[in-house]
């Protein structure tokens, strides 16, 4: 009886404890259900999922070895790298697959990518994104944080990535010979690419050609002086050099970061002159008129000496225009537009951005300094020392060496034999003081 007893105490006890877990899982069950899930911001890394988001990022490089990318995140100013799989999916802005060899540096693109493995899931170029190419028509003023694209006006700052022959670049690095590729969202830039840059063009025997002009194809037109190095696009051109009775021409081929020695002291002699008949269209009509130095009456045809001569127009209310005309026929009518003056209240209401800009609210303070005279302020090259220096193509001295002071935008071209010449943009205020600028050594020619 006992031994019965205990048996069938035991089974009822383990009766209990079976009927107490059933109604523990029962009651877990009820009670998840009544609950919203558990939310930890990541899911199970499956193809085709993803825990994180990157909208509007700008790729900054792709390695094919180590099969990762390099991206640059605005508003953490911030590069982080992700690697990709065949999992991994590349679309355009208009969802059509893409291969890795389309993408390349400086697109603005859109990811979603598994954070725990830091593997894309996708990538596509972005659809609010615009871009630019082959952009010669630009002027970038990085003191107020403006670039004009085809009349257009964009802001920069230091979060726009600059690329260079595969490398990081600056805004002194971008010459205005250079031709660019520009992204952005909006008004506002957040890449440029240095797609095709620039060598250099030297004249030899120029002699009987200073005081007069030089054109190189129909990118730049300037006066020749007594040393020259300039800035050319790459590229091949024709040459022309003119100086009263003294005129001729050569074929040149620019190549990206080499010096070009042009001869020009067997060009040949034009006799003969020729002149042209020109009217002048002003906008505005009442502008006072300066034809290589003298005030002109464009109220009726002028008569002017075949090739190239220097325009400046002034007006009340309008910024002084200069510009250089070219006389190669003999009826000619030229329509010439002046740009008015901004005050403060255009300045704040122009669409640079969503909203006025400090960097642009400067801007007036600079422009009201600007009337000022800052002849006597001297411009300092400091480095690299026993560098030839070279401002706006013209010679200026060895480094250490200075040059007068003058408002607004100006090539410094760096030269040394032995070595790779390089030429920066810098941009002057019109502050009445003092600059200095040090640059990064030349390297040695290969």
């Amino acid at each position: 009886m006992i031994k019965k007893s205990g048996a069938k105490k035991l089974n009822i006890v383990l009766a209990i404890v079976s009927l107490l877990v059933l109604c523990v899982g029962c009651g877990n069950a009820n009670q998840q259900s009544d609950e919203s899930p558990l939310v930890t911001g990541f899911v199970k890394a499956e193809p085709g999922s993803y825990d994180s988001v990157d909208n509007k990022a700008v790729l900054i490089s792709v390695d094919k070895s180590s099969q990762t990318i390099t991206f640059y995140n605005r508003s953490l100013d911030k590069n982080y790298t992700l690697s990709y799989d065949g999992t991994s999916k590349l679309y355009d802005k208009y969802g059509s697959s893409l291969v890795i060899d389309q993408l390349q540096k400086g697109d603005v693109v859109d990811i979603t990518f598994t954070k725990n493995k830091k593997l894309i899931n996708s990538l596509s170029k972005s659809a609010d994104a615009w871009v630019y190419e082959e952009v010669e028509d630009f002027e970038i003023n990085s003191l107020i944080g403006n670039m004009k694209i085809n009349g257009g006006d964009y802001k920069i700052s230091g979060l726009t990535k600059i690329f260079s022959d595969g490398k990081d670049a600056q805004f002194i690095d971008i010459n205005s010979c250079d031709r660019l590729i520009v992204s952005g969202v909006d008004h506002t830039v957040y890449s440029i690419i240095i797609e095709s840059g620039h060598g250099y063009l030297r004249l030899k025997g120029q002699d009987y050609f200073v005081g007069g002009w030089i054109e190189i194809g129909n990118k730049i037109i300037k006066t020749v002086t007594d040393d020259m190095l300039l800035a050319v696009p790459v590229g091949k051109y024709t040459v022309k050099l003119a100086n009263g009775e003294y005129e001729g021409d050569r074929e040149v081929t620019i190549v990206k970061n080499k010096e070009a020695v042009l001869d020009v002291s067997d060009m040949v002699v034009i006799e003969e002159e020729s002149e042209g008949t020109v009217v002048l269209v002003m906008e505005p009509a009442g502008a006072m008129v300066y034809i290589d130095g003298k005030e002109t009456d464009i109220s009726k045809p002028i008569k002017l000496e075949y090739g190239i001569h220097q325009l400046i127009a002034k007006a009340e209310g309008y910024k002084t225009l200069t510009q250089y005309i070219k006389v190669a026929q003999e009826n000619a009518t030229l329509d010439i537009t002046m740009e008015k003056t901004k005050n403060k209240t255009e300045i704040d209401s122009e669409a640079i951005g969503p909203s006025p800009s400090p960097a642009l609210e400067e801007t007036t303070i600079t422009e009201a300094v600007s009337a000022l005279d800052t002849s006597d302020y001297r411009v300092h090259i400091e480095s690299p020392e026993e560098a030839e220096v070279y401002v706006d193509g013209s010679y200026i001295g060895i480094v250490p060496a200075s040059f007068a002071k003058s408002e607004g935008t100006h090539v410094v071209t760096l030269r040394k034999d032995g070595y790779e010449t390089r030429s920066y943009t810098i941009t002057l205020d019109g502050l009445l003081q003092d600059e200095t600028f040090s640059f990064s050594a030349l390297i040695e020619s290969e």
